[in-house]
């Protein structure tokens, strides 16, 4: 019994001090947390994601389906509409083309976009003889890749002198010579913004005025800035920048498209082009899509035949395909002359326009011109 006695005492002290040392809970009603406001978009008021993104974007370029004017003789460049279109974001690509009138150069340059009812507009050949050529100065289009494509007006073209004869006058220039000023005024300006540039002729023959024009504008382009607004500490340039060069042999017919012309073709260029620094090969080959068209060293030539070429060869459709693939590959302006947007790419397309008119070598050459002429 004194046993149990024990047992029960220390079982109730162990009871008190528990008791003493457990705190007693509170008994609170519980809260309800209030959950925020959701606000709800209004018509009026649409909720824009973009709005939330503190780190200003590049404004983003006007899409456009359709050719716009570069540059016109008499108004020059067109600066707020071209401006509108190109956009900030780092690189360019730029694409133009030279040659007689007549050659297929707005039908060869459109053929370069996916969708060709949106390309530059062309001439037929029966209306070329009362109406004159189509292209105005440049007109430009920007492919959905983002390519700048540039059409020109023909070269050493009467119907050039005459729309301007018409409109400003020669500058009191005598004709011929007024018109191989501005030939070549355009061929440097090309050679000098472009990435590529194609000359096109019509058929397998090489124009011999076409290569003259060439090497003339080669020497007249020394020492022209490449980038000219750009500062030299903040961009290497190369004084001697030239477009990569492609020569176009277009509308050739079924017995010109041999082997044979092709190889003749080469000759003549590779003879032409002796010495000179222009790049004229390693982008553009026919035997790259007909082997047997395959030569060692070839300078950059292609021809395409006609729309629909009786022989065997392939047809314009593959040949033009595989022409647009080995332009589109041409490398891209290296370091951070590469980077350069297409907005700068323009201002400074301006500026190397304004140098070109302004130089000192062309006006060397127009005084030596002049008095070869007067004999």
């Amino acid at each position: 019994m004194e046993k149990r006695g024990r047992d029960s005492k220390r079982k109730d002290r162990r009871r008190d001090e528990y008791s003493r040392n457990t705190v007693k809970p509170f008994m609170q009603a519980p809260v309800i947390l209030e959950r925020p406001n959701r606000i709800e978009p209004t018509q009026s008021e649409p909720v824009d994601d973009r709005k939330q993104c503190d780190q200003p974007r590049p404004a983003k370029p006007e899409e456009i389906k359709a050719v716009l004017p570069f540059f016109r003789r008499q108004t020059k460049f067109q600066i707020d509409t071209v401006l509108k279109c190109l956009g900030d974001h780092p690189g360019h690509f730029v694409v133009g083309v030279v040659g007689k009138q007549g050659v297929g150069k707005s039908t060869l340059l459109s053929s370069l976009m996916q969708d060709t009812t949106e390309g530059f507009a062309t001439q037929n050949t029966d209306i070329l003889a009362y109406e004159g050529h189509k292209t105005l100065g440049i007109d430009m289009h920007i492919t959905s890749e983002r390519t700048i494509l540039l059409d020109t007006e023909p070269i050493l073209s009467w119907s050039v002198m005459d729309r301007a004869l018409r409109t400003g006058g020669l500058e009191g220039l005598p004709p011929d010579i007024w018109i191989e000023m501005e030939s070549l005024y355009q061929l440097v300006f090309m050679l000098s913004v472009c990435n590529v540039v194609m000359f096109v002729s019509e058929g397998s023959e090489v124009d011999s005025l076409i290569l003259q024009s060439l090497r003339r504008a080669e020497m007249l382009k020394v020492n022209l800035p490449e980038f000219p607004l750009i500062p030299l500490s903040s961009l290497t340039q190369d004084p001697h920048y030239v477009a990569d060069i492609v020569f176009v042999g277009n509308k050739c017919q079924d017995l010109e498209f041999t082997w044979r012309h092709y190889r003749n073709a080469q000759t003549v260029l590779k003879s032409a082009l002796a010495g000179s620094s222009l790049k004229i090969s390693g982008l553009v080959s026919l035997g790259y899509v007909l082997p047997a068209f395959d030569i060692p060293d070839p300078i950059n030539l292609f021809f395409l035949p006609t729309t629909n070429p009786a022989s065997g060869v392939e047809s314009f459709d593959i040949l033009m395909a595989s022409l647009r693939d080995q332009v589109m590959a041409a490398p891209r302006r290296a370091g951070k002359r590469g980077q350069v947007s297409e907005k700068e790419w323009f201002r400074n397309s301006v500026k190397t326009y304004e140098l070109i008119r302004k130089s000192d070598h062309f006006m060397d050459y127009l005084k030596m011109a002049k008095k070869f002429r007067d004999g």
